[in-house]
């Protein structure tokens, strides 16, 4: 069976990764080259394995700082047109745009698209459109993700939650005294991530707050997040696998103070199956992730109850959060895809 990979362009598939999409497609890789002759399509500067099909064209990167949604397009356009000649025999199609279902639909290409996002207008349109053919297809991360996107879309919308390798995130957790007591929080930094609404949050209840990720908006980085370093936050870069590994094996809590409704929230599991208890508001996929094993949830974008919260995950026992991240096994999820894959070719 041929099938092609598609990532979406706008960051490169290549560690650390800039956020957990691009981890989603790296994970995928190994897996599909071991069962299936896969092709992946992604951004130039991508780490991919040499024994894997990899393809790619060019992009401006000026160009792309300034248009884009534009400069992505293009990619996808390309992407699509290479796809239409080699004739695979399905599609996994993760790019945040409309070209690629667009194209499916036009061309009979059988075709899987996953729902990393909440509804965007551009693709609300495309989904009504394309999901009336039998030969695209549309699967979720998450049942909040599903309700979100199934006014939209004419065909049922299974779902797949993201998974891990659970095995390399766990280690012996460091014990920590009073004094020596942390939070972590890690993710691009973002407005939407709410990397200042946790540290506020981490005053209210006076525990030192480690963050990681990449800066992405250096505004907000400079006007909410770096009022609050030197006074209880310490900014640590953007960390490798093994980095994060270290902080997480110290850490009280991971804080996930998100401003939006999360999709999934791979972080979230990353930190459970290293046996660190999660605090989190109650919304998006959080209450399905997370549950009341893995950590606690707040009300709202509420950073009193957020604090409440991260007080509370500290009493969850570390053997029940570790039970909710097993709950997500890259294994498990691999191999729904290949089968999904498999029915729609």
């Amino acid at each position: 069976m041929r099938i092609a990979l598609i990532a979406h362009p706008r960051f490169p598939i290549k560690s650390p990764f800039p956020g957990g999409l691009e981890a989603f497609v790296s994970s995928l890789i190994d897996f599909y080259a071991e069962h299936v002759d896969v092709t992946v399509y992604a951004h130039p500067e991508s780490d991919i394995p040499k024994h894997v099909n990899f393809v790619t064209f060019p992009l401006d990167s000026k160009a792309h700082e300034t248009y884009p949604e534009l400069i992505e397009n293009d990619f996808l356009l390309k992407v699509m047109e290479d796809i239409l000649v080699k004739q695979f025999d399905a599609v996994h199609n993760n790019a945040i745009s409309p070209i690629p279902a667009v194209w499916a639909c036009k061309y009979d290409i059988p075709l899987l698209t996953t729902l990393h996002t909440p509804p965007y207008s551009r693709l609300k349109a495309s989904a009504e459109l394309t999901s009336l053919s039998p030969n695209v297809h549309y699967n979720a991360v998450s049942f909040s993700v599903a309700e979100q996107w199934q006014p939209y879309i004419s065909d049922t919308i299974d779902v797949i939650y993201n998974g891990i390798d659970l095995s390399s995130w766990y280690d012996t957790k460091t014990s920590t005294d009073s004094l020596k007591a942390s939070l972590f929080s890690f993710g691009r930094i973002v407005p939407s991530k709410g990397f200042d609404l946790a540290a506020k949050a981490a005053a209210l209840v006076g525990i030192p707050l480690n963050i990681a990720g990449p800066i992405y908006d250096k505004h907000h980085f400079e006007n909410d997040i770096a009022p609050y370093l030197g006074k209880g936050v310490n900014y640590l870069g953007h960390l490798s696998h093994q980095e994060l590994q270290v902080q997480l094996k110290s850490a009280q809590s991971a804080i996930f103070a998100v401003r939006w409704d999360e999709p999934f929230g791979l972080s979230t599991v990353e930190a459970m199956a290293s046996g660190t208890p999660v605090a989190a508001f109650n919304r998006g996929a959080f209450p399905e992730v997370v549950s009341q094993k893995g950590g606690a949830l707040a009300l709202g974008n509420n950073v009193d109850s957020l604090a409440d919260a991260i007080i509370a995950s500290l009493d969850v026992h570390k053997d029940d959060v570790l039970s909710r991240a097993q709950k997500f096994p890259l294994t498990t999820m691999c191999n729904r895809y290949i089968t999904k894959l498999m029915e729609i070719a």
